[in-house]
């Protein structure tokens, strides 16, 4: 008897089943999702898997209504099982949603429990339709096509690893401003990632950063993929020079009247034709020549970041903590536009080659 008691709960447990359980023959899994504007209401539009014959191909199907969720709704009115967002793995959403408020039609997402919060998300530029069928030969289909672009795109830098969740944290969060990947449609036909876009308060501010400067930015944010490589052409030395960064470290000095910004970047080199870096003297010419041309590239960053009044480097955060008379000053996108940041930088050559 004493047994069967110890055993009960746990007897009870498995009985109970899982309150939110969904039959995989009842629904079908989207992996890509997009949303756009639609006479002020949204349309969304999806990718899943069909299974024929024993085979795999994508179907597509889209929705309208006066919100996300009802635009899925719709949407699943002309599918033969009910479209499961719940391991979504990218999000597309276009320009003129992102412009308006990014917030509200993502509210959805975070109303149910199933729903993953590790989704990408990206701003693409032009008509939703072409993302959905690309005119280009993409050699893949568009379910494969997005998660594996941003995966690259986040292990190169040239984007930070925003998903859904670090995105609404940043939205709500009035003292460092989101950035996203750009995706547009290049010469070929085919949506590739081209930089940045840039977000004031919760709303994309219609400026970008280009893919360089993007690795700029997340260096700058000490966002560092597996690889951030900066290229230079080295005219004294008739030659380039390209670098992977290793490490960042960066320090702020704060008062009301500007900021003080010091990195320290630590790098090997991954390409010099010139082949002497074994010299003490060339070595050092060499991080004199990136330090400074490095700093040009930071100063452009901190200029366009302000004119768009969008803190993605998130100086706002340390003023918000221990500099309060400059925080209360007013809206911190109007104070990060207007006060004077000064950039001090400075490399450390770590590796060079197996040649030096």
């Amino acid at each position: 008897m004493k047994r069967l008691l110890v055993l009960m709960p746990f007897v009870i447990i498995l009985l109970g089943g899982c309150w939110d359980e969904a039959q995989y023959k009842d629904v079908t899994i989207v992996p890509v999702m997009g949303i756009t504007k639609d006479n002020g209401g949204v349309k969304a539009m999806f990718s899943y898997p069909t299974f024929i014959n024993g085979t795999i191909s994508y179907s597509k199907s889209e929705g309208k209504g006066v919100s996300t969720r009802d635009a899925r709704n719709d949407a699943n009115r002309q599918t033969m099982e009910a479209l499961d967002i719940s391991q979504l793995e990218v999000l597309l959403v276009s320009t003129d949603i992102a412009k308006a408020d990014l917030y509200e039609p993502l509210d959805q997402f975070f109303r149910t429990p199933r729903n993953r919060i590790t989704s990408y998300i990206a701003i693409i530029e032009g008509d939703l339709e072409q993302y959905f069928n690309p005119s280009g030969e993409a050699k893949t289909e568009v379910a494969d096509l997005y998660p594996e672009l941003l995966r690259t795109a986040v292990l190169y830098t040239y984007v930070a690893e925003n998903t859904l969740g670090e995105t609404v944290k940043l939205l709500l969060d009035n003292s460092m401003d989101l950035s996203l990947p750009y995706i547009a449609i290049n010469d070929s036909g085919i949506p590739a990632v081209e930089g940045m876009a840039l977000f004031s308060n919760e709303k994309f501010t219609g400026k970008t950063l280009k893919k360089q400067e993007a690795v700029l930015a997340n260096i700058m944010k000490n966002k560092l993929g597996r690889y951030a490589r900066l290229s230079y052409e080295w005219k004294q030395k008739n030659g380039p020079i390209t670098i992977q960064v290793i490490n960042v470290n960066r320090k702020m000095k704060i008062s009301n009247e500007r900021i003080d910004v010091q990195y320290v970047i630590s790098f090997s080199v991954e390409e010099f034709p010139e082949n002497n870096l074994y010299k003490k003297e060339i070595r050092r010419e060499a991080e004199n020549f990136l330090a400074d041309e490095i700093k040009k590239d930071f100063e452009d960053i901190i200029k366009k970041t302000q004119e768009a009044k969008s803190d993605i480097l998130g100086f706002g955060r340390k003023v918000h903590a221990f500099h309060p008379e400059l925080w209360k000053r007013g809206d911190w996108q109007e104070t990060y536009a207007s006060i004077p940041i000064e950039l001090d930088v400075k490399v450390k050559m770590k590796r060079t080659s197996i040649l030096d």
